[in-house]
């Protein structure tokens, strides 16, 4: 199998689609402040909690779940994008509890293309609803194409119908940022990579929209960061979380060098505080190798207090893999500590070459695509969800397919690992070659029994409409029982060439 670049959201793609669960600072919750919302279908619940969580876009104690379909045409224009969110509930995730957002006002002039990619959430202004961020590419505005951040605001009746720009983020942004607080004062800030407000003579800077923000998409203050002064390097890649554990979000950023091959580069940590980010150099293996990843997602998964950092290598085959247990694709768990790094656990690759874990890696398989965290079994350890795309099985090229790795006291194990694809009993549909399912995955608490269920998105599943998967979670971990798929046309939105669910926001 041939090596190849898996399309992913938030990164890389000129257009990509998101799964959304996101990330961003747990807050307490103010005074509510809805705006008017897009027509929903979802009902009035119980709430179970008072407490606000980052990614409950309508207030009812559970989170909701939004999956970007950025190629959707609408109003004569191809790719304008589309927004699907289903609300949480006690029953947990349907379609029956939905609402769609689309971006009419922006879909003409100036031309907009892609709403609906990158999806990340987080109550940016404070009032206890999450907020829902997209990419959009537009163009032309301020006299320049660029990228930029929409904000649908959350409120009682769901999200608002239209999306506000935020201000000051980078044109250049390469569609990179995360949602986090980063300086400990807890407001949301938004963290985005981007060429210093256009400047193509200082690549590589990084932004921080501070919180809160207001209404009409301004931020309290920016500052910029710099990783490489004076060197061409970009990012394809960006997580947050408290790797230090000190109670402020730190920053793990994929970077790679300009106009290099996929394969160069690593990831580089920036501790997060009050007077801004320190970098903290690039991470390396136990052999003191680089690590390089193509996503890169942030959990505790041994819960001692200290995030670790998981980055999917799941682009292989270069000069750059040489001697690295990559073959297939793989994840690289880099474990948290005091000052960054641990000093007692050592990083792990693990591949499917690792005893324990399903199939055998073939060049091409994309192990560590559509990396997501959470708690699948309820037993307080974080679990990591990875597709393998490109994963070939019953004579079927890129299949595709998902498996989850559980947290511990000892960090990821290779034991009791779950794995799925269309071909699985209790799995709608039937796999297919190039369905690539697994593109994405997010794992998300849509009942709030304090076990997160699995969603899977694939933009390439028929012709690249796309769709979506929904697996619930028991205490054995995430099961096929029950399973269901739907695309854009289960939304009541144009399915063709829609990219449907196609990358996650987390």
């Amino acid at each position: 199998m041939t090596s190849r670049s898996l399309p992913r959201r938030r990164r890389r793609l000129v257009v990509a689609s998101g799964i959304a669960l996101v990330s961003g600072a747990v807050l307490a919750p103010v005074v509510n402040a809805a705006t008017p919302a897009a027509t929903t279908t979802a009902t009035t619940v119980t709430t179970p909690s008072t407490k606000r969580l980052h990614d409950d876009f309508n207030g009812d104690g559970y989170p909701d779940l939004a999956i970007g379909a950025p190629g959707t045409p609408l109003n004569g224009q191809a790719k304008a994008g589309a927004v699907s969110v289903l609300y949480g509930s006690s029953g947990g995730l349907s379609t029956s509890r939905k609402q769609t957002l689309t971006w009419a006002s922006r879909s003409t002039a100036p031309q907009q293309t892609g709403y609906g990619s990158n999806l990340q959430s987080g109550d940016l202004d404070r009032d206890g609803y999450a907020d829902l961020l997209s990419l959009v590419d537009m163009s032309p505005i301020s006299g320049y194409d660029g990228r930029f951040l929409a904000v649908n605001w959350g409120g009682s009746k769901g999200l608002s119908a239209t999306p506000t720009l935020l201000g000051n983020v980078p044109a250049s942004s390469r569609g990179v940022f995360v949602v986090a607080d980063v300086d400990g004062d807890r407001n949301p800030d938004v963290a985005a990579w981007g060429d210093d407000y256009g400047d193509e003579n200082a690549p590589g800077d990084g932004s921080v929209l501070h919180g809160p923000f207001k209404r009409d998409g301004s931020s309290a203050r920016t500052t910029r960061f710099t990783l490489f002064p004076g060197e061409e390097w970009y990012a394809i890649a960006m997580a947050a979380g408290d790797v230090t554990g000190d109670g402020v979000a730190d920053l793990a950023v994929s970077v790679r060098q300009q106009d290099a091959e996929a394969g160069t580069g690593g990831v580089a940590l920036l501790t997060g505080g009050p007077s801004g980010f320190t970098y903290k150099g690039l991470l390396k293996d136990s052999q003191g190798r680089l690590i390089r990843g193509d996503d890169v997602a942030i959990g505790d998964l041994d819960k001692d207090g200290h995030a670790d950092i998981v980055a999917g290598h799941s682009v292989d085959g270069t000069d750059y893999d040489i001697g690295l247990p990559v073959k297939g694709g793989a994840i690289a768990v880099v474990y948290g500590g005091r000052n960054g790094v641990s000093t007692t656990r050592k990083p792990v690759w693990i591949n499917q070459d690792t005893a324990g874990v399903p199939g055998v890696g073939e060049w091409g398989d994309g192990m560590g695509a559509g990396l997501s965290i959470g708690d699948t079994n309820g037993d307080g350890y974080p679990d990591v969800a990875t597709g393998l795309p490109g994963e070939d099985f019953d004579g079927l090229t890129d299949a595709g397919t998902v498996l989850v790795l559980r947290g511990s006291a000892n960090g990821l194990t290779t034991t009791d690992i779950k794995s799925f694809s269309q071909n699985t009993a209790g799995v709608p549909g039937t796999a297919e070659k190039l369905d690539r399912f697994g593109g994405e995955t997010a794992l998300v608490d849509a009942n709030g029994d304090k076990k997160d269920g699995l969603v899977v998105g694939d933009w390439s599943e028929n012709a690249n409409n796309g769709a979506a998967w929904v697996f619930s979670a028991a205490s054995g971990g995430i099961t096929a029982s029950g399973s269901f798929s739907f695309g854009s046309s289960t939304m009541g939105l144009p399915a063709t060439g829609a990219l449907f669910g196609g990358s996650v926001g987390d």
